[in-house]
């Protein structure tokens, strides 16, 4: 893993689910390593208030419990805060999408949202070297982790329960396959997976484990996260080569920088829903003998099939209008038919009958006489 934030809410998820679930009742134990190991600073505020409510995670699981919380998911920011402005009151929060936890409970539930950082008076800098110039700001640690609980209402919660659906693991990794790791500005195009049984986190030449007793078989939830992290450091290795006019891309790259840049945010995207997805159902993501690993030959079959689908139905969108330009024509015929019927038959009573022509010369002089009038 290489987000410390990503490892740290994993960890916080594992933890919160292990001791409501009451598998876990040691507090000396509460907390997941990749928690301990992923910040320096912790703290949750009130977000009305602003109020410091917590400063370790230990004391936000036990406490949520005691308020009736009975489950802890993750799920992707943008699936239920979308619309939530950056600056708010005393904070100015994290609006990208990233992983966070929702703790939900039977009378009420809440979402552990990220802020960015909180407003603070801005000093007076002086650029005179003998005055100081200012404090420098906790907040500008790597690992701070400042936090608000936000109250769910019911539109959230039925949409994090279609979210965490169950997941077809096997389908989801053949959809990752083909939209994600066949991806154009993919650019070594490797669709190679390594199978794995747990998720490591290295740190100072040590690994952490996410589970501290995995089973002998292979994960494809583990190994997908591994896979599009793998892809991401890829690209940005390639695009930093590329700036020092190191990398045979360096061109191709300049060219296409904006649509590169949509493909690491589509890449951000998807390990944010995979992380979440693993985090509450890697149980079920174990590898069993239904499990079929996806080749490029497959990928481009599919992709072919998909194409004639598209050509198939262009044609159909061609021979309608065809259809539309004949209907409307035989509709012309019909009116011109009807017309020419009405003008014959004025003509027939007109010359038969003395009445119909005096009626048809009243009608005319009546118009011309309300033409004439209008001007």
């Amino acid at each position: 893993m290489i987000n410390n934030y990503f490892n740290f809410i994993m960890g916080l998820q594992q933890s919160a689910q292990d001791y409501f679930n009451y598998k876990n009742l040691s507090l000396y134990h509460l907390i997941h390593d990749w928690c301990r190991i992923s910040y320096d600073v912790f703290m949750v505020r009130d977000f009305e208030t602003n109020e410091l409510i917590y400063d370790s995670p230990d004391h936000l699981i036990t406490d949520l419990l005691s308020q009736g919380m009975h489950t802890c998911q993750l799920i992707p920011f943008k699936q239920i805060f979308s619309n939530l402005e950056a600056n708010f009151k005393q904070y100015h929060f994290t609006t990208y999408d990233y992983p966070i936890a929702v703790f939900l409970g039977k009378n009420h539930s809440f979402a552990l949202l990220k802020i960015k950082y909180e407003k603070v008076k801005p000093l007076s800098i002086s650029y005179d070297p003998r005055e100081f110039s200012g404090f420098p700001s906790s907040q500008n640690y790597d690992k701070y982790l400042l936090f608000t609980l936000i109250k769910l209402d019911q539109k959230q919660l039925q949409t994090i329960n279609q979210f965490n659906s169950p997941v077809n693991w096997q389908t989801y990794y053949e959809q990752l396959s083909s939209e994600v790791f066949n991806h154009p500005f993919n650019f070594k195009k490797d669709l190679s997976l390594t199978l794995v049984n747990n998720l490591s986190l290295q740190q100072d030449s040590y690994a952490d484990d996410f589970l501290k007793t995995p089973t002998t078989e292979l994960n494809l939830a583990f190994a997908l996260i591994n896979k599009v992290e793998s892809v991401q450091e890829e690209i940005d290795t390639e695009i930093s080569r590329s700036l020092q006019d190191q990398s045979s891309n360096s061109s191709y790259i300049n060219e296409h920088y904006s649509e590169i840049n949509d493909y690491q945010n589509l890449l951000n995207g998807a390990l944010v829903k995979l992380i979440s997805h693993t985090a509450n159902d890697y149980e079920n993501a174990y590898i069993d003998k239904h499990f079929k690993p996806i080749s490029k030959a497959q990928i481009e079959k599919q992709s072919s099939l998909e194409n004639q689908k598209d050509e198939i139905e262009n044609i159909d969108n061609i021979e309608k209008p065809a259809l539309s330009t004949l209907a409307s024509f035989l509709y012309l015929i019909v009116f011109l038919a009807i017309t020419i019927g009405l003008l014959y038959g004025v003509f027939w009573l007109v010359s038969h009958y003395e009445f119909a022509k005096f009626t048809v010369i009243a009608i005319l002089i009546l118009f011309f006489l309300a033409l004439f009038a209008r001007k």
